[in-house]
Protein backbone atom coordinates (compact mmCIF):
# COMPACT_ATOMS: atom_id res chain seq x y z
CA UNK A 1 0.00 0.00 0.00
CA UNK A 2 0.91 3.24 -0.58
CA UNK A 3 2.16 5.46 2.49
CA UNK A 4 3.30 8.43 1.93
CA UNK A 5 0.11 11.74 1.85
CA UNK A 6 -0.53 12.75 -1.52
CA UNK A 7 -3.10 15.19 -0.12
CA UNK A 8 -1.62 18.27 0.06
CA UNK A 9 0.07 17.30 -3.59
CA UNK A 10 -3.10 16.69 -5.81
CA UNK A 11 -5.74 18.55 -4.20
CA UNK A 12 -8.48 16.46 -6.42
CA UNK A 13 -7.85 13.27 -4.08
CA UNK A 14 -9.25 13.79 -0.54
CA UNK A 15 -7.62 10.19 0.34
CA UNK A 16 -4.69 8.08 -0.02
CA UNK A 17 -5.07 4.18 -0.26
CA UNK A 18 -4.39 3.93 3.16
CA UNK A 19 -6.99 6.07 4.32
CA UNK A 20 -9.32 4.59 2.70
CA UNK A 21 -8.97 1.57 4.07
CA UNK A 22 -9.08 3.38 7.77
CA UNK A 23 -12.07 5.46 6.80
CA UNK A 24 -13.85 2.24 5.18
CA UNK A 25 -12.86 0.27 8.13
CA UNK A 26 -14.89 2.80 10.36
CA UNK A 27 -18.01 2.95 8.55
CA UNK A 28 -18.60 -0.98 7.90
CA UNK A 29 -17.76 -1.02 11.40
CA UNK A 30 -20.36 1.52 12.29
CA UNK A 31 -22.60 0.08 9.68
CA UNK A 32 -22.52 -3.41 11.34
CA UNK A 33 -22.74 -2.65 14.76
CA UNK A 34 -26.50 -0.91 13.48
CA UNK A 35 -27.41 -4.08 11.41
CA UNK A 36 -27.00 -6.01 14.63
CA UNK A 37 -29.60 -4.77 15.97
CA UNK A 38 -31.47 -4.34 13.14
CA UNK A 39 -31.15 -8.31 12.12
CA UNK A 40 -31.06 -9.68 15.82
CA UNK A 41 -34.65 -8.01 17.17
CA UNK A 42 -36.70 -7.83 14.04
CA UNK A 43 -38.07 -11.31 14.08
CA UNK A 44 -38.83 -10.99 18.31
CA UNK A 45 -40.36 -7.53 17.81
CA UNK A 46 -42.54 -8.21 14.95
CA UNK A 47 -44.23 -11.31 17.18
CA UNK A 48 -44.60 -8.82 19.62
CA UNK A 49 -46.52 -6.34 17.63
CA UNK A 50 -47.61 -8.88 15.43
CA UNK A 51 -48.79 -11.64 18.04
CA UNK A 52 -50.11 -14.53 16.34
CA UNK A 53 -50.55 -12.61 12.97
CA UNK A 54 -47.33 -12.34 11.28
CA UNK A 55 -48.38 -10.87 8.38
CA UNK A 56 -49.23 -7.66 10.52
CA UNK A 57 -45.64 -7.93 13.06
CA UNK A 58 -43.72 -7.92 10.34
CA UNK A 59 -45.38 -5.40 8.74
CA UNK A 60 -45.35 -2.99 11.61
CA UNK A 61 -42.26 -3.68 12.29
CA UNK A 62 -40.67 -3.19 9.22
CA UNK A 63 -42.62 0.17 9.26
CA UNK A 64 -40.88 1.57 12.78
CA UNK A 65 -37.70 0.28 10.86
CA UNK A 66 -38.40 2.93 8.09
CA UNK A 67 -39.35 5.56 10.45
CA UNK A 68 -36.06 5.58 12.29
CA UNK A 69 -34.06 5.19 9.32
CA UNK A 70 -35.77 7.99 7.57
CA UNK A 71 -35.21 10.35 10.80
CA UNK A 72 -31.18 9.51 11.03
CA UNK A 73 -31.13 9.55 7.52
CA UNK A 74 -32.77 13.28 7.59
CA UNK A 75 -30.34 14.22 10.50
CA UNK A 76 -27.09 12.78 9.15
CA UNK A 77 -27.63 15.08 5.23
CA UNK A 78 -28.75 18.09 7.20
CA UNK A 79 -25.35 18.06 8.98
CA UNK A 80 -23.39 17.19 6.30
CA UNK A 81 -21.33 19.88 4.67
CA UNK A 82 -19.35 19.77 1.42
CA UNK A 83 -16.01 21.71 1.12
CA UNK A 84 -13.95 22.86 -2.06
CA UNK A 85 -16.79 22.12 -4.60
CA UNK A 86 -16.18 24.88 -6.17
CA UNK A 87 -12.90 23.26 -7.71
CA UNK A 88 -14.50 20.01 -8.72
CA UNK A 89 -14.52 19.75 -12.19
CA UNK A 90 -17.94 18.14 -13.67
CA UNK A 91 -17.57 15.35 -15.64
CA UNK A 92 -20.18 13.86 -18.23
CA UNK A 93 -21.02 10.82 -18.56
CA UNK A 94 -19.03 10.31 -21.80
CA UNK A 95 -15.97 11.55 -20.10
CA UNK A 96 -17.03 8.63 -17.11
CA UNK A 97 -16.77 5.99 -19.70
CA UNK A 98 -13.53 7.10 -21.25
CA UNK A 99 -12.11 7.39 -17.70
CA UNK A 100 -13.68 3.29 -17.57
CA UNK A 101 -11.49 2.57 -21.42
CA UNK A 102 -8.35 0.56 -20.28
CA UNK A 103 -8.72 0.49 -16.42
CA UNK A 104 -7.93 -3.01 -15.88
CA UNK A 105 -7.60 -2.52 -11.82
CA UNK A 106 -11.74 -1.25 -12.13
CA UNK A 107 -12.53 -4.14 -14.36
CA UNK A 108 -11.25 -6.62 -12.24
CA UNK A 109 -12.32 -4.96 -8.73
CA UNK A 110 -15.98 -4.59 -10.12
CA UNK A 111 -15.92 -8.29 -11.16
CA UNK A 112 -14.45 -9.55 -8.40
CA UNK A 113 -17.14 -7.58 -6.38
CA UNK A 114 -20.01 -8.53 -8.51
CA UNK A 115 -19.25 -12.05 -7.54
CA UNK A 116 -18.48 -11.67 -4.02
CA UNK A 117 -22.12 -10.29 -3.33
CA UNK A 118 -23.52 -12.92 -5.44
CA UNK A 119 -22.36 -15.89 -2.82
CA UNK A 120 -22.74 -13.69 0.40
CA UNK A 121 -26.84 -13.15 -0.72
CA UNK A 122 -26.76 -16.59 -2.13
CA UNK A 123 -25.73 -17.82 1.61
CA UNK A 124 -28.02 -14.84 3.21
CA UNK A 125 -31.03 -15.94 1.07
CA UNK A 126 -30.98 -19.72 2.20
CA UNK A 127 -30.05 -18.97 5.76
CA UNK A 128 -33.52 -19.28 6.82
CA UNK A 129 -34.15 -22.16 4.77
CA UNK A 130 -31.78 -24.33 5.95
CA UNK A 131 -32.54 -23.60 9.78
CA UNK A 132 -36.25 -23.76 9.34
CA UNK A 133 -36.35 -26.91 7.55
CA UNK A 134 -32.76 -28.34 7.42
CA UNK A 135 -32.33 -27.93 11.55
CA UNK A 136 -36.05 -27.48 12.51
CA UNK A 137 -35.12 -24.66 14.73
CA UNK A 138 -36.35 -21.22 13.37
CA UNK A 139 -34.91 -19.43 16.44
CA UNK A 140 -31.42 -20.57 15.18
CA UNK A 141 -31.69 -17.79 12.82
CA UNK A 142 -31.82 -14.75 14.98
CA UNK A 143 -28.77 -16.64 16.70
CA UNK A 144 -26.42 -16.69 14.00
CA UNK A 145 -27.77 -13.32 12.39
CA UNK A 146 -26.57 -11.62 15.75
CA UNK A 147 -23.51 -13.50 15.85
CA UNK A 148 -22.69 -12.09 12.41
CA UNK A 149 -21.62 -9.19 14.66
CA UNK A 150 -18.46 -10.54 14.60
CA UNK A 151 -17.27 -9.57 11.27
CA UNK A 152 -16.53 -6.21 12.47
CA UNK A 153 -13.05 -7.74 14.50
CA UNK A 154 -12.24 -8.46 11.12
CA UNK A 155 -13.07 -5.14 9.52
CA UNK A 156 -11.39 -3.00 12.42
CA UNK A 157 -7.85 -5.14 11.71
CA UNK A 158 -7.79 -4.66 7.74
CA UNK A 159 -5.32 -1.87 8.08
CA UNK A 160 -3.07 -4.18 9.99
CA UNK A 161 -3.03 -7.01 7.12
CA UNK A 162 -2.53 -4.64 4.56
CA UNK A 163 0.88 -3.56 5.73
CA UNK A 164 1.94 -7.09 5.51
CA UNK A 165 -0.06 -8.99 2.82
CA UNK A 166 -1.08 -5.80 0.46
CA UNK A 167 -4.35 -5.53 -0.65
CA UNK A 168 -4.87 -7.92 -3.52
CA UNK A 169 -3.25 -10.40 -0.39
CA UNK A 170 -5.48 -9.42 2.77
CA UNK A 171 -8.68 -9.71 0.15
CA UNK A 172 -7.66 -13.36 -1.83
CA UNK A 173 -6.57 -14.47 2.37
CA UNK A 174 -10.47 -13.12 3.80
CA UNK A 175 -11.95 -14.26 1.10
CA UNK A 176 -10.47 -18.07 1.65
CA UNK A 177 -11.15 -17.78 4.90
CA UNK A 178 -14.79 -17.13 4.27
CA UNK A 179 -14.80 -20.36 2.35
CA UNK A 180 -12.76 -22.31 5.08
CA UNK A 181 -15.75 -21.32 7.59
CA UNK A 182 -18.66 -22.02 4.84
CA UNK A 183 -16.55 -25.71 4.83
CA UNK A 184 -16.49 -26.16 8.33
CA UNK A 185 -20.57 -25.66 8.53
CA UNK A 186 -20.52 -27.99 5.84
CA UNK A 187 -18.31 -30.43 7.72
CA UNK A 188 -20.38 -29.57 11.19
CA UNK A 189 -23.67 -30.99 10.35
CA UNK A 190 -26.57 -30.98 12.62
CA UNK A 191 -23.41 -29.85 15.51
CA UNK A 192 -24.54 -26.52 16.74
CA UNK A 193 -21.02 -25.44 18.01
CA UNK A 194 -19.07 -26.50 14.83
CA UNK A 195 -21.55 -24.18 12.77
CA UNK A 196 -21.16 -21.23 15.04
CA UNK A 197 -17.82 -21.71 14.60
CA UNK A 198 -17.98 -21.64 10.89
CA UNK A 199 -20.35 -18.90 10.48
CA UNK A 200 -18.15 -16.85 12.70
CA UNK A 201 -15.19 -17.48 10.64
CA UNK A 202 -16.81 -16.77 7.48
CA UNK A 203 -18.36 -13.85 8.47
CA UNK A 204 -14.64 -12.01 9.67
CA UNK A 205 -13.76 -13.52 5.94
CA UNK A 206 -16.36 -11.55 4.27
CA UNK A 207 -17.31 -8.53 6.42
CA UNK A 208 -13.26 -7.87 5.91
CA UNK A 209 -13.91 -8.38 2.11
CA UNK A 210 -16.12 -6.30 1.38
CA UNK A 211 -13.99 -3.28 3.12
CA UNK A 212 -11.23 -4.25 1.14
CA UNK A 213 -13.78 -3.77 -2.14
CA UNK A 214 -14.96 -0.42 -0.79
CA UNK A 215 -11.31 0.84 -0.56
CA UNK A 216 -9.96 -0.38 -3.69
CA UNK A 217 -12.20 1.25 -5.96
CA UNK A 218 -11.47 4.18 -4.87
CA UNK A 219 -7.40 3.02 -6.09
CA UNK A 220 -9.06 2.74 -9.55
CA UNK A 221 -10.03 5.76 -9.62
CA UNK A 222 -6.54 6.99 -9.60
CA UNK A 223 -5.33 4.09 -11.99
CA UNK A 224 -8.31 6.30 -14.64
CA UNK A 225 -6.89 9.89 -14.24
CA UNK A 226 -3.53 8.29 -14.74
CA UNK A 227 -4.42 6.26 -17.65
CA UNK A 228 -7.61 8.81 -19.57
CA UNK A 229 -6.47 11.88 -17.85
CA UNK A 230 -10.31 12.09 -16.45
CA UNK A 231 -11.08 11.38 -12.63
CA UNK A 232 -14.59 10.13 -12.86
CA UNK A 233 -15.13 9.46 -9.05
CA UNK A 234 -18.83 9.06 -8.87
CA UNK A 235 -19.00 6.94 -11.91
CA UNK A 236 -16.41 4.25 -11.06
CA UNK A 237 -17.50 4.77 -7.52
CA UNK A 238 -20.90 3.99 -7.73
CA UNK A 239 -20.03 1.28 -10.47
CA UNK A 240 -17.63 -0.23 -8.14
CA UNK A 241 -19.94 -0.04 -5.27
CA UNK A 242 -23.55 0.67 -5.50
CA UNK A 243 -24.23 -1.44 -8.59
CA UNK A 244 -22.09 -4.35 -7.97
CA UNK A 245 -24.32 -4.91 -4.70
CA UNK A 246 -27.55 -4.13 -5.96
CA UNK A 247 -26.36 -6.26 -9.28
CA UNK A 248 -25.20 -9.04 -6.97
CA UNK A 249 -27.94 -9.00 -4.54
CA UNK A 250 -30.13 -9.88 -7.32
CA UNK A 251 -27.72 -12.70 -8.84
CA UNK A 252 -27.60 -13.90 -5.15
CA UNK A 253 -31.06 -14.58 -4.63
CA UNK A 254 -31.91 -15.84 -8.37
CA UNK A 255 -29.17 -18.38 -8.40
CA UNK A 256 -30.18 -20.39 -5.12
CA UNK A 257 -33.99 -20.26 -6.17
CA UNK A 258 -33.17 -21.81 -9.58
CA UNK A 259 -30.94 -24.52 -7.55
CA UNK A 260 -33.63 -25.01 -4.83
CA UNK A 261 -36.55 -25.73 -7.49
CA UNK A 262 -34.32 -27.70 -9.04
CA UNK A 263 -33.85 -29.79 -6.25
CA UNK A 264 -37.56 -29.61 -5.92
CA UNK A 265 -38.01 -27.07 -3.21
CA UNK A 266 -41.72 -26.55 -2.26
CA UNK A 267 -42.28 -22.69 -0.92
CA UNK A 268 -44.50 -22.24 1.87
CA UNK A 269 -44.50 -26.06 3.27
CA UNK A 270 -44.13 -27.24 6.60
CA UNK A 271 -41.59 -29.71 5.53
CA UNK A 272 -39.11 -30.53 2.68
CA UNK A 273 -38.15 -33.75 0.52
CA UNK A 274 -34.94 -35.31 1.34
CA UNK A 275 -33.68 -33.81 -2.04
CA UNK A 276 -35.14 -30.72 -1.51
CA UNK A 277 -33.52 -30.07 1.75
CA UNK A 278 -30.26 -31.64 0.20
CA UNK A 279 -30.58 -28.64 -2.38
CA UNK A 280 -31.01 -26.14 0.37
CA UNK A 281 -27.88 -27.56 2.14
CA UNK A 282 -25.60 -26.97 -0.75
CA UNK A 283 -26.85 -23.85 -1.39
CA UNK A 284 -26.33 -22.53 2.00
CA UNK A 285 -23.15 -24.19 2.47
CA UNK A 286 -21.31 -25.06 -0.63
CA UNK A 287 -22.65 -23.32 -3.81
CA UNK A 288 -21.05 -19.65 -1.88
CA UNK A 289 -17.66 -21.54 -1.49
CA UNK A 290 -18.01 -21.86 -5.18
CA UNK A 291 -18.66 -18.78 -6.26
CA UNK A 292 -16.46 -16.71 -3.76
CA UNK A 293 -13.44 -19.02 -5.72
CA UNK A 294 -13.89 -17.40 -9.37
CA UNK A 295 -13.28 -13.62 -6.95
CA UNK A 296 -10.38 -15.21 -5.53
CA UNK A 297 -8.59 -15.86 -9.02
CA UNK A 298 -9.32 -12.13 -10.24
CA UNK A 299 -7.64 -10.90 -7.10
CA UNK A 300 -5.05 -12.89 -7.62
CA UNK A 301 -4.85 -11.62 -11.17
CA UNK A 302 -4.84 -7.63 -9.37
CA UNK A 303 -1.55 -8.38 -7.95
CA UNK A 304 -0.20 -6.78 -10.75
CA UNK A 305 -1.89 -3.34 -10.87
CA UNK A 306 -1.26 -3.07 -7.56
CA UNK A 307 2.40 -3.48 -7.84
CA UNK A 308 1.96 -1.07 -10.74
CA UNK A 309 0.08 1.68 -7.87
CA UNK A 310 3.25 3.59 -6.90
CA UNK A 311 4.11 4.47 -10.24
CA UNK A 312 0.50 5.83 -11.06
CA UNK A 313 0.78 7.88 -8.00
CA UNK A 314 3.83 9.28 -8.80
CA UNK A 315 3.01 9.77 -12.12
CA UNK A 316 0.11 11.93 -10.64
CA UNK A 317 2.26 14.13 -8.76
CA UNK A 318 4.14 14.99 -11.30
CA UNK A 319 1.09 16.03 -13.42
CA UNK A 320 -0.66 18.39 -10.08
CA UNK A 321 2.58 20.23 -9.33
CA UNK A 322 3.37 21.25 -13.07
Amino acid sequence: AVSTPITSVLPNLTLNSDDRQVANSIRLVLGNVGNFFAVTFILPFANFLGGSNHQKGWSLAVGVYAIVAFVFLVIAFFDMREKNIENDKIITIKESFRAARGNWPWILIVLANLIYWTAYMTRSSTLAYYFQYNMHNENYISLFNGFSIIQVLGMASVPLFVKFLRKWGTTVFMLVLTCLGQAIMGFSGNNLTGLLIGWCIACIGSGSTCTMFFAMVGDTVDFGEWKNGIRANGFLTAIGASFCIQVGSGFGSFIPAEVLKAFGFQSGATSQSTNAMNGISFSFLWLPIIIYIFSVLLMIVYRKWEMHEPVVIADLEKRHTV
